[in-house]
């Protein structure tokens, strides 16, 4: 944590903006406004007020609520102001934008070969990064109904979401299933209650229509769905088919190759848009953003 505490010590002398780094990555970003404070996971409301903390706890509070370690496990490092992890979302943004246009491709997936690849770090941030910069209109979809994880990330309810749609016995409006986040261009579809069996339930006929009502309510959307690992579910595949792309997460260090190569084989699609890579050490490179 002394690490946390040295970043924070060196942004307070910048104005308007606070940057934290964990011993692992950069993690936390915003500006100092109103908005920020939807970011926190915990949906705890922060103050400055108070006798007896120091000047670090206090900005701890403002800017992650009570629990600093629960904010680290959820990071918007999109909104980083400057650093290279937020570039490197910006350069995925640029590439996701150029794909919307002369191909269509709207609706495009997140997945990874296994568990732990940063899959849904990938889907949160990429959302946020779109949404943020350009006023995009950004729809979030978290379909990892086993492991669902897009609400924490901007500190919504997991209900009402997706499963709650598909469960219900009436038709229902889309809409009423959908929240806001405080970025204005950025709405979640989180996953909703817990479910048992959530490969029947993505395999519904009602969840094939879905998509189809998705593109007619949300003309100008981009559609970025949180899917479960390739290897880990048979979700994924279904999902395939509903998508207009896919974008494999690996994870430098830890994904094996061969689960790699089993994951796109397991695709069988011609969808797959290409591979990100998380965790990457940016090197000298780095240095640069600091300038």
């Amino acid at each position: 944590m002394s690490r946390v505490f040295e970043a924070l010590e060196k942004a307070s002398k910048e104005s308007h903006a606070a940057v934290v780094k964990s011993a692992d990555e950069p993690v936390a970003v915003a500006e100092r406004s109103p908005q920020r404070e939807a970011f926190r996971p915990n949906g705890e409301n922060g103050s400055l007020a108070g006798h007896g903390r120091s000047w670090r706890e206090k900005a701890e509070e403002f800017l992650f609520g009570g629990d600093l370690r629960n904010y680290e496990s959820f990071p918007i490092v999109a909104l980083e102001q400057g650093s290279p992890a937020a570039e490197q979302y910006k350069i995925l943004r640029e590439q996701v934008r150029k794909l919307r246009g002369p191909a269509g491709t709207r609706i495009i997936s997140v997945t990874s070969p296994i568990k732990r690849d940063g899959k849904s770090t990938v889907s949160a941030n990429l959302a946020a990064a779109l949404a943020l910069e350009y006023g995009e209109q950004v729809l979030l979809i978290d379909c990892d109904l086993r492991n669902p994880q897009m609400h924490q990330y901007f500190g919504l309810s997991r209900n009402p979401g997706l499963t709650d749609y598909l469960t219900s016995s009436s038709t229902g409006n889309l809409l009423n299933y959908v929240q806001q986040s405080s970025l204005p261009g950025l709405q979640l579809l989180a996953a909703g209650k817990s479910a048992g069996l959530s490969s029947e339930l993505l395999a519904m006929d009602k969840m094939h229509t879905i998509f189809t009502e998705i593109r007619e309510k949300f003309p100008n959307h981009q559609i970025i769905v949180d899917s479960p690992p390739v290897l880990s579910t048979p979700e994924p595949l279904i999902l395939s088919a509903q998508v207009d792309g896919i974008i494999m997460v690996i994870r430098a260090g830890k994904t094996p190759r061969n689960c790699l190569v089993e994951a796109i084989e397991s695709l069988k699609t011609d969808k797959l848009l290409g591979i990100v890579l998380n965790g990457a050490e940016l090197g000298i490179t780095s240095k640069y953003y600091y300038y």
